[in-house]
């Protein structure tokens, strides 16, 4: 008897998980079928476990922005950290850059509740920080790194996806 209460009891803990992750499943995958590449936004939104408690698209951007702001962050404080590893006028560029993009991802995320079409604009224009980054090193004339690239490259996927949330607001 003991074993057939605890075999009902898993089973409704499985099933209660099971339909937990099917909310949050359709939720972020229904958003990321909206961008360019469904599956760069999972990668990118799967970083955060909070992700998974979400259940409207008000917050899931709160979520994507806090997430964008962290990473560019984290980002910009590695260039700091690296400053004398890299051509110093192109690291330069970076933590400029990264630094302008953290103001306009703080500034999307900020606005959602007031205006959700200012806040899509302001981390849409997070990705001139990227920009600003390559450039530092395409006019020094030298190939960007990798590590940096893939870090521009977070920044350019946080960028698109808060803009593209907000258009669900």
């Amino acid at each position: 008897m003991a074993s057939t209460s605890s075999f009902l009891s898993a089973i409704f803990v499985l099933s209660f998980l099971h339909s937990f992750n099917g909310v949050y499943s359709n939720l972020v995958q229904d958003f990321c079928k909206t961008t360019e590449n469904q599956g760069t936004c999972l990668s990118a939104l799967l970083v955060d476990p909070k992700i998974g408690t979400v259940t409207t698209y008000h917050d899931l951007a709160l979520s994507t922005l806090k997430l964008a702001v962290s990473n560019t962050t984290s980002s910009k404080n590695l260039f700091v950290s690296s400053k004398g590893k890299y051509n110093p006028d192109a690291i330069k560029m970076c933590i400029g850059g990264f630094t302008y993009a953290i103001g306009s991802l703080g500034s999307a995320l900020k606005e959602i509740d007031q205006d959700a079409q200012s806040a899509g604009y302001d981390a849409a224009v997070a990705n001139d920080g990227a920009n600003q980054c390559t450039n530092g090193f395409s006019m020094a004339k030298i190939q960007i790194p990798s590590e940096i690239s893939t870090r521009v490259g977070y920044l350019r996927t946080y960028s698109m996806l808060g803009n593209r949330v907000t258009e669900h607001l």
